[in-house]
Parts: structure tokens; sequence; C-alpha cells
């Protein structure tokens, strides 16, 4: 047996929120300086998709997660579509907001899903197509 066959195997229900936590305090203070025509600028690892549109699709993902609201075909592509819409009329501080509240309180509802949503935390990184 190695190591890695030991250490795969316990899951960490605090890791999601730790995850969150630490790309939060790294990211929204960052996003925050930037300027307005910022959120404009086209993602290269989302095509089709601006800086804003990533950021509101990752807040809604994690609110989405903190208020357990989870229809079906929540995060399919025409779900992802529908919530950057929603928000197309918010402003950019408004869906920074929103991404700091989902980063801040997603930790606590993933942690007691029992693993079935540490995918949020651990591949919701859409931040990093920016």
């Amino acid at each position: 047996m190695t190591y890695a066959d030991t250490t795969h195997d316990v899951r960490d229900p605090e890791l999601p929120g730790r995850l969150l936590a630490g790309e939060r305090d790294a990211l929204i203070p960052l996003l925050r300086s930037r300027a307005e025509e910022d959120f404009a600028l086209a993602t290269a690892a989302c095509p089709g998709w601006t800086v804003r549109d990533v950021l509101a699709h990752c807040s809604s993902a994690l609110i989405r997660v903190v208020e357990r609201r989870f229809e079906e075909g929540v995060f399919s592509p025409e779900a992802n579509d529908r919530d950057i819409a929603e928000r197309a009329d918010w402003s950019n501080a408004r869906v920074l907001d929103e991404l700091e509240r989902g980063m801040t309180e997603a930790g606590a509802v993933i942690a007691r899903a029992g693993g079935g949503l540490d995918a949020v935390a651990f591949g919701w990184g859409s931040p990093h197509a920016l």
C-alpha cells in the first residue's frame, strides 16, 4: 500500500470551505480594484464569455449551493446562460458581492453534503480563466 492509496480515501469536509475562503481572500480584493472595462474583456478558457460572465456564473452557482436550490438541470449550459442573463442588469459590484457571499457561505453547506457538492469548490475554478 502506498501513501497515495491511504490518503485519497479520507475526505476532509472542511477542505472545500478553506479553499473557497482562500480564493475569496485573494480574488475579491483584486477584482474590486479593477476598472469597470476590465469586466468586459473576453476570457480564453471560456470562449464567448467575458470576465463578468464568468463571475456571474460562479456567483450564481455558489449561491445556489448556499440557498440549496438544485432544480433539474441546475448546472447545465442552458441554466448557466440563464443565470448570466439574469445578472445582466446588475452592477459589477453587485455580482462581486454575490460572489463574495457565495465563497464565504458555501463551504459549510458543502461540508455537510458528504462529498456530493465537493466539485463545486474543487471544480468551480472558472475564475482562473480570467
